[in-house]
């Protein structure tokens, strides 16, 4: 009789123990993933589908926040009286200092706020707005992106360059018709 009660103790605790282990995997899981996404002409937060969302103008600005045309969006809830065409998030501390390049390695994360995101009415690095031309703009790469007028590095618009000759070379250096740069600066 010892025995058998023994046994049911001992599987019991062996489910409970699988039971709180696949659920530690299931939490640890869910926070790596982005909590929006865009499936189906769909935007979804949390896998669950928001109704109201319109995934045509649809950014993910990080630290819970997104935004389309209409509405603004925190935890995947609209904020009311927000009005999504003037609504930014500030960064409280400044992600690089002044005399600070990102390495090859940072710069090229996988996550979308470190890179040019191409809206349907404009283009954003790191939510922030940088060019009116979403049509023309081309991520180059290496940290560059170009749009029909002007070329960018990092998210900032480069002085004197020509955008239809500007190519993009290998290592941070690129070069149009007359001059030669290195990580968007010109190099003399």
């Amino acid at each position: 009789m010892k025995q058998i009660k023994f046994n049911s103790l001992r599987c019991s605790s062996l489910l409970l123990f699988a039971a709180l282990t696949l659920s530690i995997g299931a939490q640890t899981q869910q926070q790596k993933t982005k909590p929006y996404s865009l499936n189906r002409n769909k935007v979804y937060y949390q896998r669950q589908p928001m109704i109201e969302a319109d995934y045509r103008s649809f950014v993910d600005l990080g630290f819970g926040y997104a935004k389309d045309r209409y509405n603004v969006y925190y935890l995947g809830r609209i904020l009311p009286h927000v009005d999504p065409m003037t609504f930014r998030l500030r960064v409280a501390i400044q992600p690089y200092p002044d005399d600070y390049y990102p390495t090859d390695d940072d710069m090229y994360d996988t996550d979308d706020y470190y890179g040019y995101r191409i809206t349907s009415n404009a283009v954003l690095f790191r939510g922030k707005k940088i060019s009116d031309s979403p049509r023309s703009f081309k991520d180059l790469g290496w940290g560059y992106g170009k749009d029909s007028f002007n070329v960018y590095y990092m998210g900032q618009k480069m002085e004197g360059v020509f955008s239809s000759t500007f190519k993009v070379l290998e290592d941070g250096y690129a070069e149009d018709t007359f001059d030669t740069y290195y990580k968007g600066q010109k190099v003399n």
